[in-house]
């Protein structure tokens, strides 16, 4: 049976998951947070860790540990930096890098592998026959939200990322120390600019349309591994 452990940050950005199965005949919940398909053969394992690279770092190692991974996924939210793509628009990580992590030598920097070749495209696969709005690129990480105008033109022009959050490489660096393969899938809850804290915050007005968008982010990263797991072999 493969055993696949899927992480987020908020429990908002997996809360979704078992609304998404529960209605599926193939799935079983076996407790919170743990679902079986027989047929599939395939065990999932759902993890909150918290927010910031310590939480995701540690509780992805204290999770391995519990459950024995065959895959790590890291869902949720992200701020865009493809600025050709909108709020709600996905990204596919192929390779992740912490952009606040400087060293004065080249051999203590983080070993992060890349995302192998087949779960990319296994799960823009799904994308595409879904009509999702995605990108496939590199997801960059920092412990800080980013929204200043000058710090994101310095990350674009140094790392060259489709999106920032605070958690995915560091979830990423552990899978590669424990020999794990790892993928990470980011929805755009706002753009990395002025108007992130305002979004984030919820100092504004929420319409419908806005309120449909919220919970549409929160939603699609969970929805899109769930449907890649269960159509590849």
């Amino acid at each position: 049976m493969k055993n696949v452990l899927v992480v987020s940050a908020l429990s908002q950005e997996t809360e979704y998951i078992e609304e998404y199965l529960k209605d599926k005949n193939d799935w079983l919940k076996q407790k919170d947070g743990d679902f079986v398909n027989m047929i599939q053969d395939i065990h999932l394992y759902v993890k909150v860790l918290g927010v910031g690279k310590v939480n995701a770092a540690f509780q992805t190692a204290d999770a391995i540990r519990d459950t024995n991974p065959d895959l790590i996924v890291n869902v949720g939210v992200a701020g865009g930096l493809a600025d050709d793509l909108k709020r709600g628009s996905v990204a596919i990580g192929t390779d992740y890098v912490q952009v606040d992590m400087k060293t004065l030598l080249p051999e203590n920097s983080p070993v992060i592998d890349s995302t192998p070749e087949h779960i990319v495209d296994g799960i823009l696969e799904v994308a595409k026959a879904n009509n999702i709005s995605y990108r496939a690129g590199r997801i960059a990480t920092g412990d800080f939200v980013l929204y200043e105008r000058k710090k994101r033109r310095a990350i674009k022009k140094e790392f060259n990322p489709i999106a920032f959050d605070m958690e995915t490489a560091a979830v990423a660096q552990v899978a590669t120390a424990k020999k794990i393969d790892f993928v990470g899938i980011r929805s755009f809850s706002d753009m990395a600019n002025k108007k992130t804290i305002g979004l984030l915050s919820k100092k504004d007005k929420v319409n419908e349309s806005e309120k449909k968008l919220r919970e549409a982010v929160f939603k699609i990263p969970a929805k899109l591994i769930i449907d890649y797991l269960v159509t590849t072999k």
